[in-house]
């Protein structure tokens, strides 16, 4: 039991190291590692609601709202009304996060790159493998 939580603590503190290593990446762009997840998981154009969104990060949908609320007022994501429910409030991407997720693309996948370069291949491969054999919640992100 105890090699049980040591290893989920791995899982965890391998997490927090990887989002710690992006954020002075998206610092300038004065965004979060949360937002831009969220910038990357939406096609230009396209119009998702806070469930999905939530799905697709593999958060809760109150995380999300908190998320959402946040990049709305920076301007990256606008809510918009849905046609027959009001209590559904579908976003999209505004110009502004477009331009913010292109420009910060660059510079996140150099800190990703910087900090997954540390790993021997075969590091690689078994991560790989394991997060395959967990499954991924996580929705395709528009940069894959």
């Amino acid at each position: 039991m105890r090699e049980d939580l040591l290893v989920y603590e791995g899982i965890v503190a391998t997490f927090q190291m990887a989002s710690e290593a992006v954020k002075p990446a998206l610092a300038s762009f004065k965004i979060t590692p949360a937002q831009f997840g969220l910038l990357r998981r939406m096609a230009e154009g396209e119009v998702v609601n806070l469930t999905e969104l939530a799905r697709r990060l593999g958060c809760s949908n109150a995380n999300m709202t908190r998320l959402v609320e946040n990049t709305v007022k920076a301007g990256l994501v606008e809510k918009l009304q849905h046609p027959s429910d009001q209590r559904v409030a579908p976003v999209r991407l505004t110009p502004q996060g477009v331009l913010t997720r292109e420009r910060a693309a660059v510079a996140y996948l150099g800190a990703v790159s910087q900090f997954v370069g540390q790993l021997r291949e075969e590091e690689r491969t078994a991560f790989l493998a394991l997060q395959s054999r967990f499954g991924s919640p996580r929705g395709e992100s528009v940069l894959a």
